[in-house]
């Protein structure tokens, strides 16, 4: 890819790519790109591209497992091995950049790209979010298009656990990775048209993660109130 002209080079020591996630312009990434470097590559291409794009590379995420599902409607692959590279790709990138974020301290945090994210507002409601429900938080993050990154860099400069992300990642990506790759197979004589609609895409995906988000969260209350109705429930010891 050409250099674009002008463009200031990243400080020092700082993941380009990670901290600074790059946009491509209308078709500069073509799903026949896609297509072509997963029919000569595999499975590997799939982990790989998506490890890629978990660290902040211009590889949309969707668009890779939907064709993964595609190319296993077709023969090239099977489902499942697509199943799993795709989300070991996925769950990789994230931990790595989660990694990162930790080693760059608040120096990533002060970056504009993603001060102009996480404004003052939404900074103190995440940092809330994190105090109550980091697993949840985190979960619901993974399929905020936009704010997937900066959310991922305040939570690991906020004390959020490396092993509590990772399972909550891994959670949340075990939601999407089945949905969205099954789409590319059972769509596949309609994969373009399931291309174009990317953002439905998305919306469904997100949806799925809040619903399953929300059925943890009323397991977790209704066993808390479980227990103070035993405890209350209980006979008094004798004095």
């Amino acid at each position: 890819m050409a250099r674009v002209s002008g463009r200031r080079r990243p400080r020092a020591g700082l993941p380009s790519p990670a901290v600074f996630p790059l946009r491509l312009p209308a078709g500069a990434y073509p799903s026949a790109v896609v297509l072509q470097v997963l029919t000569q590559f595999g499975y590997v291409a799939i982990a790989g591209l998506l490890t890629l794009g978990g660290l902040g590379f211009p590889i949309p995420e969707e668009l890779v497992q939907l064709t993964a599902g595609y190319l296993a409607r077709r023969g090239p692959l099977s489902l499942v091995p697509a199943f799993l590279a795709a989300y070991t790709g996925i769950v990789t990138g994230d931990a790595l950049f989660f990694h990162l974020a930790q080693r760059q301290g608040c120096r990533l945090l002060d970056q504009r790209a993603v001060a102009r994210v996480l404004t003052p507002r939404r900074r103190e409601a995440l940092e809330r979010h994190f105090r109550r429900h980091a697993f949840l938080t985190i979960v619901v993050a993974r399929h905020l298009s936009g704010f997937r990154l900066a959310v991922y860099a305040l939570a690991a400069n906020h004390g959020v656990r490396a092993r509590t992300f990772v399972l909550a990642d891994a959670f949340s990506a075990l939601l999407s990775v089945p949905l969205v790759v099954t789409l590319g197979y059972l769509f596949a004589a309609r994969l373009e048209e399931v291309k174009r609609r990317m953002h439905d895409v998305e919306l469904l995906v997100l949806a799925v993660a809040v619903v399953s988000a929300a059925v943890v969260v009323l397991v977790k209350w209704l066993r808390g109130r479980r227990g103070v109705v035993t405890r209350s429930a209980s006979p008094a010891p004798p004095p």
